[in-house]
């Protein structure tokens, strides 16, 4: 039954590639080899004088590029689009307006294994040893995609942990590979970003090696790094994957960087704020804000009213005050202004480190989630909090509720849709809707058939999608259609798999997904609720 279903892996992997495909079975395992006489190969091992951990290869398919203009912005300047998080992106292809479907084991070509979406938890890999909530988390952070993919210059964007991380250019309509390139000198975890014709892939892992807990020990935060292995930033060319420039970094790079006007900013797990010209790579500037770390939470910006760019992104620190909102001058880095949770609250874990803030332009105010006022009993507080953008003042943090310690990610990335906050709360398994100007919770709603902590490890994580008056939300292996008035589940569609901190991307009648068990996927919104055209 196992050897059929890989079988089938490898089928769809050859129609998807265009390869001829040699299949043997030896000892119980399938072997195979591919063959492509289009193929452009390409092999880095180093760049400017500095050797790279792994041969980075890249692989481009010509007869695979989009034929056609899909009608996508050029650029995808932050994590899920858009500052304020919703991943809509307009379209003229008449195929995804239409609906197209398709399945890609991206994590199968990248080295790794594309888990068929139907497999249960306990047959994850260790799920014997470590049980099912570690499995499925430590598969997001080490084969599949974490988060979801990226719409811009015609093509499809996605990262893979897989051996040790990927980035993949995929034609929307076909699911066809453009291009891909292997051996980044970590795991890619994030969404890609894409300005003027070059996309962006930050790489990190999520470990503290053992010279850190010595500093901890000691009480030297300001010596912590995280990251065990290798941080680094490449710029691809993303029409073809030839790589541009790159640039290693202190602790890890798991954070998506965030880019305007020309400027790309990025966080680090050694406490760095940097901000490069985005087309050569150059430091423009760099902050070191010593004894902090960036964990997940990626980089957005606020344009103030002279035009000045802001980068905004989450840390933490090992002492008080535990967790902090830094905000930079995009032109030069000077610090603008930082912001905590007010007391007595009190950041937890890496909770205000992991959540990317979503801003709303229209209004200048930032807002973040994270766990907060930790027990010994492993409950905590989910607390969303805004920030005025432009001073830094806090101007109200809500609760949302207690619940059992999420694993890994803590919090929801949140969305901003005009006066309203939409946001998950991992530990309790809920979405929620949030005044934007006052922090009054307007409802909340318990996805069902999805599991919490502490037996599995909750969500949802990635901000929902507002599309059609309706929010789409990704969590556990289902789509959840809710009214976004009153947080009424309309629909609920099983995909399979896991989503970590995944966002439904959104073009016409398309929705585009990238799934912890290695696959990017392609479905019809109709067919994951029929009648969301008249609703």
């Amino acid at each position: 039954m196992i050897g059929k279903k890989l079988f089938s892996i490898f089928l769809v992997l050859s129609l998807i590639l265009g390869f001829g495909l040699v299949i043997s079975i030896l000892s119980g395992q399938l072997q195979f080899s591919m063959s492509s006489p289009v193929a452009i190969t390409r092999e880095y091992i180093s760049y400017n004088g500095t050797y790279f951990p792994y041969t980075l290869k890249v692989v481009y398919y010509p007869g695979n590029s989009t034929d056609a203009n899909m009608g996508f912005p050029s650029t995808w300047g932050v994590t899920n689009s858009q500052q304020d998080h919703n991943a809509v992106v307009p379209t003229t292809c008449t195929a995804l307006v239409t609906g197209v479907s398709w399945e890609l084991p991206a994590a199968q070509i990248a080295g790794g294994v594309s888990i068929p979406l139907s497999t249960p938890p306990s047959q994850l890999p260790a799920a014997n040893v470590m049980g099912e909530r570690t499995a499925l988390v430590m598969l997001t952070q080490m084969v599949g995609q974490p988060l979801g993919v990226s719409l811009a210059d015609n093509e499809l964007f996605v990262e893979m942990d897989s051996v040790p991380g990927s980035i993949f250019a995929v034609n929307p309509v076909t699911g066809n590979i453009i291009w891909y390139a292997t051996g980044l000198a970590s795991y890619a975890m994030n969404n890609p970003i894409v300005w003027n014709g070059i996309v962006y892939v930050t790489v990190g892992d999520v470990g503290f090696n053992f010279a850190n807990f010595v500093h901890y020990e000691r009480g030297q935060y300001d010596l912590i790094h995280r990251g065990m292995g290798y941080g680094a930033i490449y710029a691809f060319n993303a029409s073809n994957g030839v790589l541009l420039w790159m640039r290693f970094t202190m602790g890890e790079a798991m954070p998506a960087p965030a880019v305007y006007n020309g400027i790309l900013a990025y966080t680090t797990g050694g406490g760095c704020f940097v901000g490069v010209n985005a087309t050569t790579g150059q430091v423009l500037w760099m902050d070191d804000f010593k004894g902090l770390f960036a964990s997940m939470s990626s980089v957005n910006y606020y344009v103030m009213p002279n035009g000045t760019p802001m980068f905004v992104g989450g840390f933490t620190s090992l002492g008080a005050p535990y967790g902090l909102i830094i905000a930079v001058n995009g032109i030069n880095g000077a610090e603008l202004w930082n912001a905590t949770l007010p007391a007595p609250n009190k950041p937890f874990n890496t909770g205000m480190g992991d959540v990317p803030v979503a801003v709303s332009q229209t209004y200048g105010i930032v807002v973040q989630s994270t766990v907060a006022n930790a027990e010994p009993n492993g409950t905590v507080d989910t607390m969303l909090l805004a920030i005025n953008a432009t001073n830094g003042k806090v101007i109200w943090a809500t609760n949302l509720g207690r619940g059992y310690t999420p694993p890994a990610f803590k919090g929801g990335i949140p969305l901003i849709i005009n006066n309203t906050v939409y946001v998950g709360i991992p530990s309790l398994g809920s979405e929620a809707a949030v005044n934007l100007f006052t922090g009054q919770i307007e409802w909340e709603t318990r996805l069902p058939d999805l599991g919490i902590p502490p037996k599995y490890p909750g969500g949802p994580r990635g901000s929902p999608t507002y599309y059609r008056g309706l929010l789409w939300v990704a969590a556990g292996g289902d789509i959840y259609v809710l009214n976004p008035h009153n947080g009424r589940i309309l629909a609920a569609y099983n995909v399979g798999g896991r989503f970590g901190i995944v966002n439904p991307v959104i073009a016409g009648n398309t929705m585009f997904l990238a799934n912890s068990y290695g696959w990017v996927i392609a479905l019809p919104l109709s067919e994951v609720f029929a009648s969301y055209q008249s609703y």
